[in-house]
């Protein structure tokens, strides 16, 4: 009886362990998700743009996103070659610094003006919020986003006339 309760002990430890810590891969995806200020400062080194996916614990569409969307390997590699991932919950009062200045992820959220859960933000190596996504998006949805974020025809064409090239 004792080996039962010893094993059950390490194993909740290590789902505390594991779901404490939302830098480092995800739901078994290739993605390495950063904290803010290490996101920002590769950003600023090879100019690639930071991607913000804020959620909360209590969101299931956004559980939705990290288990069926993210672990594709078309999504991770889009994010891990052209992006600095982030993830930001909205609820949590764990600090973060951004552009010199701590913030609670919760207060990032805020200023940043996120008003639901999921929502996608890009933001350029220079700090500037590029543009936003909330929203569910399917892996289809995402990768196009992803495609068009990156593209030499971002900001100058809608999304939808990108997708339909």
């Amino acid at each position: 009886m004792n080996i039962f309760y010893l094993i059950v002990l390490v194993l909740v430890h290590a789902g505390f362990q594991y779901g404490s810590d939302t830098a480092g891969t995800f739901n078994n995806s290739e993605i390495h998700w950063f904290k803010l200020s290490e996101a920002q400062e590769k950003s600023k080194k090879d100019g690639k743009p930071l991607f913000i996916f804020v959620e909360a614990e209590w969101c299931g569409i956004c559980k939705r996103m990290q288990n069926t969307v993210f672990p594709h390997p078309e999504i991770s590699d889009l994010l891990k070659n052209n992006f600095h991932p982030v993830l930001i919950d909205l609820d949590s009062r764990k600090t973060v610094r951004f552009n010199g200045e701590e913030f609670t992820e919760r207060n990032f959220a805020r200023i940043l003006q996120v008003q639901q859960t999921p929502t996608m933000i890009f933001i350029a190596a220079d700090g500037e919020v590029m543009g936003r996504q909330p929203g569910f998006m399917d892996r289809e949805e995402l990768k196009n986003l992803l495609l068009y974020v990156r593209s030499d025809q971002f900001g100058l064409i809608p999304l939808s006339e990108f997708q339909g090239n």
